[in-house]
């Protein structure tokens, strides 16, 4: 038995721990840029009361709005003249993984003088390395579903040649993690139930990887177990504190899993995908997932059995062979995408026709994911999982 194991980020986490971000900010910097989705959380106030927030405390600050649902490259090379520009040192991402990855790019192309397209693993990628000077960054989440406020990776989109690469290393961590569950009450249902199956996804896919190990294991199990018990009440009942912060737990739980132990086939189809077809991530990984999933499980079986019984406790398991097992399993996966109404194909969350340049681009640039499942995908295999998920 043999793993290496890191996580740098420290955590504050609970309701109303908003309240001490401008003594958490102050501790990396004095000028921060925070790093927004649209104009949602000005119209919300939140915006204006983290300002004040970090003002209270002797942050200045000065905020960057103009980042899209999947970040493009364009805008985060915006915002890094901004920063530099500005004098920023310090980087807050404010929203969802959008926010947050696109805080993590700007630290990036801000820190070393340059534009975040230099360091993309892709094929028109400078494939720079990554180093110490990048900003820091303070992730801020509202939502419970991408876990890179406890990751390494960074997502970012290039518009031009629809690439959609995740990358990061060492230094690509933020440093601090504010996880307030009172900023996910009023988050809507399409939003809770997408980024909460994303969290599944994460934990599923570490948990049956090749770089799995017995302590990524231990939160990918819990992740899972917790989206089976909470993620169609968060859905259902959209004022349900603790039914929010349980599902902030299993994304931190489930994102610390994939640091360790990464995603599989699954995820590197739908980061190519989202380059190409623009969708929304987890509805996307909704459609495409059962059957990815059923075809991997064989691959690993002694992982997927127990998936179904993690999902639901009270799934019958005695005296059931493992295929019935496998096959409960997806049937669990499927049930819960019915309660929290995202059971769906790939034509219905916006996915076009051409779906193998999706598996020519899956299997141009990430190879990391493909790597790290069992079961072997190529070009052709991809291909026919998608036309079987239209």
């Amino acid at each position: 038995m043999e793993f290496n194991w890191n996580t740098p980020v420290r955590l504050t986490f609970g309701p109303g721990k908003i309240r001490e971000a401008g003594e958490v900010v102050k501790q990396y910097g004095k000028k921060a840029m925070i790093v927004t989705t649209g104009p949602f959380f000005r119209e919300n106030g939140l915006l204006a009361r983290l300002e004040k927030i970090l003002s209270d405390s002797g942050v200045a600050s000065v905020a960057f709005t103009d980042i899209s649902p999947n970040p493009l490259s364009v805008d985060v090379d915006r915002a890094a003249a901004l920063a530099m520009d500005s004098g920023v040192d310090v980087l807050i991402g404010l929203g969802g993984g959008s926010a947050i990855d696109a805080a993590k790019g700007i630290a990036i192309a801000a820190g070393h003088r340059g534009k975040i397209w230099d360091f993309a693993p892709t094929p028109s990628g400078g494939r720079q390395a990554i180093t110490g000077a990048t900003l820091p960054v303070v992730a801020v989440t509202t939502t419970s579903g991408t876990g890179s406020h406890v990751t390494q990776y960074v997502v970012i989109t290039n518009p031009e040649t629809k690439e959609k690469p995740g990358f990061g290393c060492d230094y690509t961590w933020a440093r601090h993690a504010i996880i307030d569950p009172e900023l996910m009450l009023s988050l809507p249902p399409r939003i809770t139930a997408s980024t909460g199956f994303d969290v599944f996804c994460h934990a599923l896919e570490a948990y049956t990887s090749r770089m799995s190990t017995p302590i990524s294991d231990l939160y990918a199990e819990r992740a899972i177990s917790i989206v089976g018990r909470y993620l169609r009440e968060a859905v259902i009942q959209d004022g349900s504190l603790e039914a929010r912060s349980q599902m902030a737990l299993a994304d931190t739980l489930a994102g610390i899993a994939i640091s360790m132990g990464g995603v599989t086939n699954c995820h590197a189809v739908a980061h190519a995908a989202g380059g190409i077809d623009n969708v929304v991530h987890g509805e996307f990984l909704a459609a495409l997932a059962p059957v990815v999933y059923e075809y991997d499980m064989r691959s690993n079986p002694d992982k997927y059995k127990v998936v179904g019984k993690l999902l639901n406790p009270a799934a019958k398991t005695e005296g059931r062979s493992d295929e019935e097992l496998l096959a409960g399993s997806i049937d669990e996966i499927r049930a819960l995408l019915r309660d929290i109404g995202l059971d769906k194909t790939l034509r219905e969350v916006g996915v076009g026709p051409d779906v193998r340049a999706i598996a020519e681009a899956t299997v141009a640039y990430m190879g990391v994911g493909l790597d790290n499942d069992y079961q072997t995908l190529d070009a052709a295999d991809i291909t026919r999982l998608l036309e079987k998920a239209y």
